[in-house]
């Protein structure tokens, strides 16, 4: 049986480029794809902060547009 992680993509400004960044949700983070390629898994804290797990280290304020995003996404 195959498992299905909801996801969703939007465009976004990275490194001064336009990339489409496309978030899947797993089980205890999500992860990021810019144009396809993973750069990093995000996850909130208790406090519902947003955290980078691993991955390419990312600008603190493209983690928080992420995070935003995802918030937004999924209320």
């Amino acid at each position: 049986m195959e498992i299905r992680h909801p996801s969703f993509s939007f465009t976004m400004v990275y490194a001064e480029n336009s990339v489409n960044c496309k978030v899947v949700m797993e089980n205890e983070f999500y992860d990021v794809y810019f144009d396809g390629r993973w750069m990093a898994a995000i996850a909130h804290t208790d406090e519902w902060t947003w955290i980078q797990a691993s991955g390419v280290p990312l600008p603190e304020n493209i983690i928080e547009e992420i995070g935003a995003r995802i918030e937004s996404e999924y209320k």
